[in-house]
């Protein structure tokens, strides 16, 4: 199964301590290979396991402990993140997927 993130968002898990990502479509459980880059010409960044995925919580009711699991500072910047790559609004159901070995491929050091 594929999961697409954007670098910036990726290399969160490695610096910021992310161990979840919401998503607009609740996923499988199980082991993705993780994608950026165009969808023409798109980079493998590594691969994760999805371990939980919570029940859908409107944008808006996110908390600063949902930006501190998803590798943010301040529920601010999560938010803005979200609607900045998904273009939602504050009653948009999202779902946040607990994820854990998290491998970064070697030349993406």
């Amino acid at each position: 199964m594929i999961i697409r993130f954007t670098r910036g968002n990726w290399d969160r898990f490695f610096g910021k301590n992310k161990k979840s990502t919401f998503r607009i479509k609740p996923k499988k459980i199980g082991h993705y290979n993780v994608y950026g880059g165009s969808y023409y010409k798109p980079v493998k960044f590594g691969e994760l396991n999805i371990t939980k995925v919570e029940q859908g919580k409107k944008l808006k009711d996110l908390t600063e402990q949902d930006a501190i699991d998803d590798g943010f500072d301040t529920l601010e910047e999560l938010k803005k993140e979200v609607n900045r790559l998904n273009k939602i609004t504050g009653e948009t159901m999202l779902y946040k997927h607990w994820v854990n070995n998290i491998r970064k491929l070697l030349e993406m050091s």
